[in-house]
């Protein structure tokens, strides 16, 4: 299957197995939309894989998933630039050991790694449908 022009998103994408699936995806031109919470980090890894790939079509769009409010403002950006979305990746993950909640006074562990997949896939599902054939990936680290 070519990913030749397919719209993928990867969360987590500035670092690790997140970076390495951008990676991964801009070799084979794919256009690579990383969803990062660190802009400063995000742009270093932007720039390093446009430059490993030749892949100018690395887009960097800043999230923090441990916020319900900024996925939901993150959804509205993609779908202003983009109209279609065949990969979803959702790979991001924090394991923080100490109890801190996010603004929604949930545990940041439980609303990055468990809640926010599930909001950013429903509220990207119209999209992939729209987009099909489509996919889905869920990641999980340990």
């Amino acid at each position: 299957m070519s990913m030749e022009g397919k719209i993928c998103i990867v969360t987590g994408a500035n670092s690790g197995i997140g970076k390495a699936t951008a990676i991964g995806l801009a070799k084979m031109k794919a256009i690579v939309v990383m969803l990062c919470r660190s802009k400063e980090r995000g742009e270093e890894a932007q720039k390093e894989i446009i430059e490993l790939t030749g892949n100018d079509n690395v887009d960097l769009l800043i999230c923090d998933l441990s916020s319900q409010k900024e996925i939901r403002d993150f959804v509205l950006e993609f779908k202003s630039k983009y109209q279609n979305l065949h990969v979803l990746i959702n790979n991001a993950g924090v394991m923080l050991s100490n109890k801190l909640l996010s603004v929604d006074g949930f545990e940041i562990n439980f609303a990055v790694n468990h809640l926010a997949p599930f909001l950013l896939t429903n509220l990207l599902l119209d999209v992939l449908k729209k987009s099909a054939p489509s996919r889905i990936i869920n990641v999980g680290s340990a």
